[in-house]
């Protein structure tokens, strides 16, 4: 097998036992069972299990973004922010309810360690996320606008950690979507937009 497809199957197995099952639950050997590959080919492409944690969360950050462009694209021209808005909440917690396992270990590992590959991957995908989000909005206009979205997004991964521990239900889908979006209505002062 060509190694840009052995990397590809071990990503692939890596992907859905992160996804399936917390971090410290995930072991290298199971991983490279699934892919057809040793330990030792996981560690010489991925450095470890930390680097191809790393490599999932940037697969999956990737991911993200794009159902986000391609919600937001769906909608109408013209929709208003708000809207905007609503739409990437709504496909935050489609994207969440898929992982929920993964995506609980993400919140509470991530940003552990500034040093470490995952926490670097987790700061380049949250500033992502706040640039879109300004962009939505109406862009920046200083410390005030950048204290909000980043609270925003804070608001938003705490209040999704209280959905998953319910079980993802959906009768609270809009009750937290309608909060999330009272929160960055309240922390701009407007949608300008």
């Amino acid at each position: 097998m060509d190694p840009a497809e052995r990397r590809e199957l071990i990503l692939s197995a890596a992907r859905r036992a992160f996804a399936s099952r917390p971090y410290e639950e995930v072991s290298l050997a199971e991983v490279a069972q699934e892919a057809q590959a040793s330990e030792a080919l996981v560690h010489k492409y991925f450095a470890g299990k930390a680097g191809l944690y790393a490599q999932v969360l940037r697969h999956a950050a990737d991911e993200l973004a794009e159902r986000t462009r391609r919600a937001d694209d769906a909608l109408p021209e013209g929709s208003s922010a708000r809207d905007r808005v609503q739409t990437s909440v709504l496909t935050y917690l489609d994207f969440i309810a898929e992982r929920s396992p993964g995506w609980v270990t993400y919140q509470v590992l991530a940003g552990h360690d500034p040093g470490d590959e995952a926490a670097r991957v987790r700061r380049e995908a949250r500033e992502a996320a706040v640039t879109a989000l300004a962009q939505v909005v109406g862009g920046r206009r200083g410390h005030r606008d950048d204290f909000a979205l980043w609270g925003y997004l804070g608001f938003l991964d705490d209040a999704c950690l209280r959905w998953v521990h319910a079980g993802c239900p959906d009768d609270q889908r809009h009750s937290l979507v309608d909060a999330a979006l009272g929160c960055l209505e309240g922390a701009l002062g407007d949608w300008r937009k």
